[in-house]
């Protein structure tokens, strides 16, 4: 009895031993699948940094190409050469190429022809010069060729320098004035002077310097004129509606004058006309 009682108590222990081992593994082990999933977590996060990280890096590239694309861009438009012309919305000033003094633009829709006031007229003269007419006849043959269907603005310039020495009170007659003779010569030359029309903004619009400031624009807007079949509309112009020497000569006076005294009115007349395209000397 003795011996059976000495042989339980090893056994016993032993029991005892093995289940504290059990629970001490089962211990471990859940601690292992806590930090197991620990730096699981951890890791998804690191990912998903990681691939925000790559997704930024992709649009960072993407941007840079973009730009890089476009620096090429404005680097070859700035290293091609210039061609006088512009197109924008397939609107192009192609037929106006090359026409010596006659610089064409796109502006919205209209076409833009800025001609130099130094190829236009000498200085403090309305009279155009014989060096511009090839220029002008080239400008008038595209509008006929191409735009006759077109309103047309010709716009006269000047610089800021006020007239001291000239039959015009203002810049704005002088611009006036060097607008029409251009529209004159136009119309002389096919382009329906129904179709023009005519402003001056003198001083009001400067350029760069006074010689570009002093110019005539002659603008093919977007819109269409009103076609007419009258041939009155259709017969060449003769400049005759501008303020004469600046409005020095009223066009109703001289009518009236005309009407009772012609000889002396038709003397005068002529007169008036000469002096007003040779005593210009204001050096614009």
């Amino acid at each position: 009895m003795t011996f059976t009682r000495i042989i339980a108590v090893p056994a016993l222990a032993l029991t005892a031993l093995l289940v504290g081992c059990n629970d001490n593994q089962k211990v471990v082990e859940a601690d292992l699948l806590n930090q197991n999933e620990s730096l699981t977590k951890q890791l998804d996060e690191k990912n998903n940094n990681l691939n925000a990280m790559g997704e930024q890096l992709a649009r960072a590239q993407q941007q840079a190409t973009d730009l890089r694309s476009q620096l090429d861009a404005c680097n070859q438009q700035a290293a091609a050469p210039s061609t006088g012309t512009t197109e924008v919305a397939g609107v192009n000033a192609k037929d106006f190429q090359g026409i010596e003094g006659v610089e064409a633009t796109v502006q919205g829709g209209d076409i833009h022809l800025t001609i130099a006031d130094s190829l236009l007229f000498d200085s403090g003269r309305t009279a155009i010069k014989d060096t511009a007419r090839k220029s002008l006849d080239k400008v008038s043959a595209a509008i006929k060729n191409k735009f006759s269907d077109r309103e047309i603005l010709v716009v006269g310039y000047t610089d800021a320098d006020p007239i001291r020495k000239s039959s015009y009170p203002t810049n704005y007659h002088l611009g006036f004035e060097r607008a029409f003779a251009v529209r004159g010569y136009l119309d002389r030359k096919g382009v329906m002077g129904a179709h023009m029309g005519l402003m001056s903004f003198g001083p009001d619009r400067p350029e760069g310097s006074k010689e570009k400031s002093r110019r005539v624009e002659v603008i093919v807007t977007s819109k269409t004129a009103s076609s007419s079949s009258d041939a009155a509309a259709m017969k060449t112009e003769n400049p005759r509606n501008a303020p004469a020497a600046a409005g020095k000569v009223d066009a109703t006076k001289a009518t009236t004058s005309r009407a009772t005294t012609p000889a002396k009115s038709a003397a005068s007349t002529s007169s008036s006309r000469k002096a007003t395209a040779t005593t210009a000397t204001t050096g614009k």
